[in-house]
């Protein structure tokens, strides 16, 4: 049976492999993590090059199965990022020193209550009066609540406290409708791209999407092609606001590249690419009207969770 870890910093690139990694990339290895130092030192161009280099990202206590271990890296699978190529979650590798666990964050079970943080980011404030700043959609144990703050349990151990107005609390966040989907998405727009950023300190297509969803109580895949794939196929005059909307190479022909959210009227809210923040388009906007190549739709019943590992 494989080690389960967690992330224990505000968010964990996953790489394809330890030798992808550059210098300037340094700073996102540290723990903890010195992420938004790395992102400023990133141009575009130094975005661009990330293609071919990192997987996906975690957020702090997002599990991982660990598969190998190779001095300070880990080859791990993230068993709450769905992708068919592997059964256990999606895979990559994770410095170690990045990675916690301890036996009460463990045994968290479905039943017991969490605390994901539904603000653009929140402060996390730790036992020795340390911050850290997480990212949206990160969820933690709950513990209880102390003078407008909720106490949580972070993945070594400590308890931490979050602003109350930062927080939904309960066992599992409730599906909501596409309007909810849409309104979240709006918060986000001007946030740089960041090719496999699954956290609100950059988004890649899918994983801006992937989020949202996870927002409004609706697990989805992790990437945008599989996304496509596993969700009830929409054709472009039955699109329904919160449907996701398709892009693909060969005038719409070919490998899906680019995944959005429709939202109303011929339009949709995405993150496009390096050098182009979230925004909202229309689907006859150049390239999209050419690329596009259908919808899918997503209602809450499917599931997509490749481990029941604090799922």
């Amino acid at each position: 049976m494989e080690e389960v870890l967690y992330c224990n910093v505000s968010a964990a690139n996953v790489w394809t492999n330890p030798d992808k990694v550059r210098d300037i990339d340094l700073p996102s290895l540290t723990a903890p993590v010195r992420l938004k130092e790395w992102l400023h030192a990133l141009d575009v161009e130094l975005r661009r090059d990330l293609v071919g280099r990192l997987e996906s990202q975690l957020l702090f206590g997002e599990p991982v199965l660990v598969l190998e271990k190779q001095g300070d890296w880990c080859k791990v699978c993230a068993p709450l990022q769905f992708d068919p190529k592997d059964e256990r979650g999606y895979p990559g590798w994770v410095p170690l020193r990045q990675l916690a666990s301890h036996e009460d964050f463990h045994h968290r079970g479905e039943q017991d209550l969490f605390a994901w943080v539904t603000s653009d980011t929140a402060l996390l404030t730790l036992e020795d009066e340390t911050q850290m700043e997480l990212s949206f959609m990160t969820r933690l144990p709950w513990i209880g609540e102390s003078d407008g703050q909720v106490l949580v349990l972070t993945p070594n151990g400590e308890t931490g406290r979050i602003p109350c107005s930062d927080v939904w609390t309960g066992a599992r966040l409730p599906v909501r409708d596409a309007g909810y989907r849409i309104h979240t998405a709006k918060r986000f727009l001007g946030l740089p791209y960041l090719w496999a950023g699954m956290s609100s300190f950059g988004f890649d297509c899918s994983g801006f999407v992937h989020r949202i969803f996870a927002a409004g109580g609706i697990t989805i895949p992790r990437d945008a092609n599989i996304q496509a794939k596993y969700g009830e196929a929409v054709k472009r005059d039955q699109l329904q606001p919160g449907d996701l909307v398709f892009f693909a190479h060969e005038e719409g022909a070919g490998a899906i590249h680019h995944v959005g959210m429709y939202i109303k009227e011929g339009r949709f809210i995405h993150s496009p690419n390096s050098g182009n923040p979230v925004r909202i388009n229309a689907l006859t906007d150049d390239p999209y009207g050419r690329e596009f190549c259908g919808g899918a739709r997503y209602t809450g019943k499917e599931s997509f969770l490749c481990s029941s590992v604090n799922s």
